[in-house]
Order: C-alpha cells, then structure tokens, then sequence
C-alpha cells in the first residue's frame, strides 16, 4: 500500500510542478519515477506502461511542429482512443487505488467512493504538459486568476443552483475528514485530467482546425461540451445534462482565457464548493 501511495504521491507532484516549473524536465523525472513505482507496486502492468509510454510518444510528437494532415489525424486520434479509455477505464494493465469505500458525508447522502485513477492522471499530465503553453509572468498569472474568479461565480451559482432546484442537494456547511485527500484526488486527478483532455485537446484542437471566427468557437465550445457530457452519462441524464451545462461554462472561460489553469481553477472551486457548503455528492433518494 505504502509503494501504491508513492506512485500516486509522486504522478501528484508531477502534475502540480508543471505550472510552477518552467523546465519539462522536473514534472518528466517525477512521472519517471512515478511510472517506476506504480510498476513495482503492480498499479501499473507492462501493457498499461506501454500505453503510456505511447501516449507520451504522441503528445511529444504532435504538439510540437505542423505535421501532415494524415499524421495529425493519425495521432490526433490515437489520443481521442487514449481519453477513451481512460474516462472509461478500460485501459488494460491499470489497478487504480480505492481509497475512500462507502462513506457518507451527510446523513442524507449517497455513500461515496474515492479512487485515484493512475489512467486518467497519466494521460492528463502528458496533454497539460505538453499541449498547455506555460505562463511565464505574473502578469499572466493575475489575468488567468482574475477570469478564474470571474467565471467562477457565475458558473458556481448556475451549476450548484440548478441541483439545489432540483432537489438534489441541500445546504450542508461542514468539513469531512478526509478534505486533504479529497483535495489532493479532485485536483489533480479529476480536474486537471478533464480540463486537458476536453478542453485543452479537444475543444483547442477544434478552435485550432476551424480558426479563430465566433462560429468556429461556439462549434468547438458546444462540441467539447456534448463530448464532456458524454463521459458523465453513467452518472444519469440528469447527470449528463448538468455535465453539458459545466462543460459550456468551463469551455467559455477556456474560450476567454486561452489557458488551461483558469479552467482548472474553475472547475475545482465548483467542486471545492460542492462538498464544503452542500449535500456531496447528492442526497440520497
């Protein structure tokens, strides 16, 4: 257990290092080292580090320079296949950690379950690392964090307002135990592994193919959007349904900003606020 938690503490830092660090060799040695330890831990089988020695070939490769409209097809949809996999978890060769079984943040709560998902981290690094520009002033860091907050509030008040009208939660101001835990899987883990695939990949590459005209982004926004809302619809259309919704949201401040970090940010305050002020993850029916 001891060894799993490293593989995931080290892919962690690996991903949080990426904004911060401006040299690809730091969040590549720690995904090195992650990779390693998940493999001797058995969080990784051979075939599931081939696949992501695979999707690390593709992300370097395609990103990089303008290729032949075959070859960026070709790999353009090798990582399409990828995030499928991984929102779907079918990769072979991957044993994600349960880390949380069936615990009940309210008494009125659904039981909840946390996994650390190696799969969909992985992939997520590789794109943000590789497909995201980095910011290099703080200048760019105070505009990413004031659209961060712009978009914030309005797309907290929709997404949590249209659940609380819907009798899907309820106001429940508390702190659950395991808030760290929860930070650290919800982070980087699930925001940062969405917001590269489907906003980063998908919708950029999108917005990147048709070009840069009003119609061109709404098409990409409202295509992205179904396509995040796609991956959701195990929870229920409803679920789906509100997914679209945040997916349009997280798109338009990725539409604004042209950087990853604010969607991410958005997308975890949304969360963040979820579980600290309302019934996480739904009431139970």
């Amino acid at each position: 257990m001891l060894l799993s938690l490293s593989a995931f503490l080290s892919l962690g830092l690996a991903i949080a290092s990426i904004p911060l660090i401006t040299q690809r060799w730091v969040p590549l040695t720690l995904f090195a080292l992650s990779l390693v330890l998940a493999v001797t831990a058995g969080v990784l089988g051979w075939t599931a580090l081939l696949l992501v020695l695979s999707w690390a070939v593709v992300s370097a490769v395609l990103f990089q320079q303008k290729h032949p409209l075959w070859l960026y097809a070709l790999m353009a949809g090798l990582l399409l296949l990828a995030g499928h996999l991984v929102m779907t978890h079918t990769a072979p060769g991957f044993h994600n950690l349960q880390v949380l079984q069936d615990v009940k943040t309210s008494p009125d709560a659904v039981p909840y379950s946390l996994y650390l998902n190696f799969d969909k981290a992985a992939l997520g690094f590789l794109l943000f690392l590789f497909a995201a520009p980095r910011i290099t002033s703080a200048k760019e860091w105070l505009r990413c964090l004031r659209i961060t907050l712009l978009f914030f509030i309005p797309t907290a008040a929709v997404l949590i307002g249209a659940t609380y009208a819907a009798g899907l939660v309820v106001f429940d101001l508390k702190l659950v135990p395991f808030l760290p835990l929860w930070i650290f899987a919800n982070l980087l883990f699930t925001c940062v592994a969405e917001e590269a695939f489907f906003r980063q990949f998908v919708m950029g590459q999108l917005m990147k193919k048709l070009g840069r005209s009003v119609w061109a982004g709404v098409i990409a926004l409202v295509l992205s959007s179904l396509f995040f809302a796609y991956y959701h619809l195990d929870g229920g259309v409803p679920y789906a349904i509100f997914s679209l919704v945040a997916g349009l949201f997280y798109g338009a401040t990725f539409w604004k900003s042209e950087r990853i970090e604010a969607t991410i940010g958005v997308h975890f305050l949304v969360n963040l606020t979820h579980i600290l002020f309302f019934t996480y993850p739904m009431l139970a029916r």
